[in-house]
């Protein structure tokens, strides 16, 4: 009997991982044949009947199941009233953050959080900068913030060699909130993780800062403010403090 049911188990999940090939290859060639150089992240069903939800260089598109349509943009599901186009995006988004050890973040959290948002910053960024002047409030809320670095003028620039700076420094937080108050970090070098946070916010979708990212991979574009931030936690679906 147990033979029977491991035996129908392996067939089930067979024709899936089949399935899941052929989705794979269909969604390649057809994005491929647009754009030879594109990176596919991901492939899954899409909730719209007849496409998948696919995610390529850190930008979700819907490709028919016949290969032969493509849609980039907004598809809203008028009902739920949320954009399905995020949706494979915040998968990605999702496993790609819960990878990162947390020695490879600078991480500002009260004791026990009740919700949890990883955060691309810009050392020089304005709005960044208004961020963090209130992270003690976003932590009375509740709210632990992970930041990682995206330097929005690229590498090999002022930005990111500050960020570096902040990281080798030897009291990294410190360092971080001087340097979010206009106080230039003293040089320093060492292994860092600076340029793999700017390619995995390309890689997410990131197209500036700060960009406030919760566990479940939802992504709010720009500053919020203590209060605002907590609603939008609030609503968002899922688990909320990375646990």
């Amino acid at each position: 009997m147990f033979r029977s049911v491991l035996l129908m188990f392996l067939a089930a999940f067979t024709l899936t991982a089949a399935a899941q090939d052929d989705a794979n290859q269909i969604a390649t060639e057809a994005l491929h044949k647009i754009a030879p150089n594109a990176k596919v992240q991901s492939v899954r069903q899409a909730p719209l009947a007849g496409f998948y939800s696919v995610v390529a260089d850190g930008h979700p598109i819907l490709v028919s199941s016949d290969g032969k349509y493509l849609i980039e943009g907004h598809v809203v599901d008028i009902a739920a009233k949320r954009d399905i186009m995020e949706d494979g995006l915040a998968g990605v988004r999702r496993a790609a953050l819960a990878a990162i050890a947390a020695d490879k973040k600078v991480t500002f959290a009260p004791p026990h959080p009740k919700h949890r948002v990883t955060v691309f910053t810009d050392v020089d960024c304005p709005y960044c900068r208004i961020f963090h002047s209130h992270i003690a409030e976003y932590n009375k809320l509740g709210i632990a913030v992970d930041y990682l670095f995206w330097p929005r003028s690229g590498l090999d620039t002022p930005s990111y060699d500050k960020a570096v700076s902040v990281w080798c420094a030897s009291d990294r937080k410190r360092a971080f909130s001087e340097a979010k108050h206009g106080l230039d970090p003293k040089p320093a070098h060492c292994d860092n993780p600076v340029a793999h946070d700017y390619q995995l916010g390309i890689d997410l979708g990131v197209d500036g800062t700060p960009t406030i990212i919760a566990v479940n991979g939802a992504a709010l574009n720009g500053y919020a403010d203590p209060i605002q931030l907590l609603q939008w936690l609030s609503e968002v679906p899922g688990p909320r403090d990375g646990g």
